[in-house]
């Protein structure tokens, strides 16, 4: 049984398919309807079968909007170092600027949007299992619902060529039909075979040697990661994570990415920027400590973070650094005073919100070039901290730690931080977890609270927390 019924595609299909035949240049037309609800997950799990390898989902913090996207209308890929942000925006502005878009009003997180993120580092080699992905890397769905509220959309993209007729329609019409008529069939359930700390003593003198460096006053901070191995019976299943996470954090951005072979996810607390019309927000958050196992513990765990010298440091680093990008955008700026705290399952963090106001044509892309990599992801000096980063991980980050979202074609957008993320990579699945680096760390304690930051991902692919 579908379960979308009536769908039909508007008469605006026409004019893109003759603009492109006029114009010999690829148009996009986007189709916009209103329908009943539809849960997204249960969408992103019925193109399972005609999709795997083409999904992404994304659900925000504050559970305003949901977003599943299926199939690949059009690809953007960039590997430049150095021009990434800007090659992006200038393909996506030249696709955006032909298109034709059928839709009843701009209702943010429809119509042509994509979907993606950019790597850590450009500068570091590419490990294997960071094959399938580049440094630059966005997705525009051919079938996406967009859940807001209690409203619920559907966004049909299709690229007309100059060789295309009206068969094309027929096509999508009946690539939509077997999509809503699929059967959900079943995966294999997750079955871990084992879990792997990589090289956790070599991590550990990394941090001393880093310490060291910042006791002599060469940087002050460096944010260290690592990773953990995880192999399974079979390839884990994207859908059967994201329900996971989507049951034990809540409160978290849940993203995932389906690129070929690969699938990199994750449940992050952290936002980078989020834009809406002229409104910008983004989010310091750094400084962290574990939860309490009683509401009295809790609170006293909360407020020595709140009291906590070393944290509180590192949390001013964040708020000056985004403070200071905003400011060159936003004609107005509200910043508390004061981080309060950020409660999630596993951890509780430092949080102070930047707010501020832009023009409505100022692309989110400005925003994430300059914010990323926050001091909370690098460190200060950042060009020194990212060289430290580089020698002393020895690791190819990939999308870890990186910006990950989506941005509209109305200006709209929304990119978070990519952590307490992993990369599923054939039978196997590369779990990632930082931590702040300053004079008065520890090896011991950082290692502690990586593994604190592991919990999410790893419970969400069935490993047992009680060892972490």
């Amino acid at each position: 049984m579908s379960i979308i019924q009536d769908i039909k595609i508007g008469g605006s299909f026409e004019e893109a398919l003759a603009r492109a035949k006029a114009e010999s240049i690829p148009v996009l037309y986007s189709a916009v309807q209103k329908i009943s609800h539809v849960n997204p997950l249960s969408f992103y799990t019925k193109g399972f079968s005609l999709y795997h390898g083409e999904r992404f989902f994304w659900k925000d913090k504050e559970n305003t909007i949901q977003i599943a996207g299926l199939g690949s209308t059009y690809m953007l890929r960039n590997d430049s170092e150095n021009s990434r942000y800007t090659s992006i925006e200038k393909e996506w502005k030249r696709l955006i600027g032909n298109a034709v878009v059928d839709a009843e009003g701009e209702i943010a997180g429809t119509g042509p949007l994509l979907f993606g993120g950019f790597s850590f580092d450009p500068t570091v080699p590419r490990s294997k299992e960071w094959s399938d992905f580049s440094h630059g890397i966005f997705q525009m769905p051919t079938f996406m619902l967009t859940v807001r509220g209690e409203d619920c959309y559907l966004t049909t993209n299709i690229l007309c060529t100059s060789q295309d007729d009206e068969g094309l329609l027929d096509i999508i019409d009946k690539k939509q039909r077997e999509l809503f008529e699929e059967v959900y069939a079943r995966r294999p359930e997750l079955q871990l075979l084992q879990a792997t700390e990589l090289a956790p003593d070599e991590w550990k003198s990394a941090v001393e040697e880093v310490v060291t460096q910042l006791k002599a006053g060469k940087m002050e901070k460096v944010v260290l990661a690592r990773k953990m191995l995880m192999n399974f019976k079979h390839k884990p299943s994207s859908d059967e994570v994201i329900h996971n996470l989507r049951n034990e954090q809540r409160d978290s951005f849940i993203f995932s990415m389906e690129v070929a072979n690969s699938c990199f996810l994750g449940a992050s607390p952290e936002r980078l920027v989020k834009k809406e019309g002229t409104e910008i927000l983004s989010t310091c958050l750094a400084g962290s400590i574990a939860r309490g196992t009683s509401p009295e513990e809790d609170n006293k765990l909360g407020e020595s973070l709140l009291r906590d010298e070393k944290n509180r440091y590192e949390h001013n680093l964040v708020v000056e650094m985004i403070k200071n990008v905003l400011e060159q955008h936003c004609s107005e700026m509200h910043i508390p005073n004061e981080p309060v705290l950020m409660k999630v399952r596993d951890i509780q963090h430092l949080y102070t919100p930047v707010k501020g106001k832009t023009e409505k044509e100022t692309s989110i892309l400005n925003f994430v070039s300059q914010l990323h990599p926050t001091p909370a992801l690098g460190g200060v000096p950042r060009d020194k901290a990212m060289m430290t980063i580089k020698k002393a991980e020895n690791m190819d980050r990939g999308l870890y730690a990186a910006p990950m979202g989506w941005m509209d074609s109305y200006g709209n957008g929304e990119f978070a931080v990519a952590i307490r993320s992993g990369l599923i990579y054939k039978d196997e699945a590369y779990l990632f977890s930082g931590c702040g680096v300053v004079a008065d760390s520890t090896a011991e304690s950082e290692y502690r609270e990586t593994q604190i930051k592991f919990k999410p991902m790893f419970r969400a692919l069935g490993g047992n927390t009680d060892g972490l």
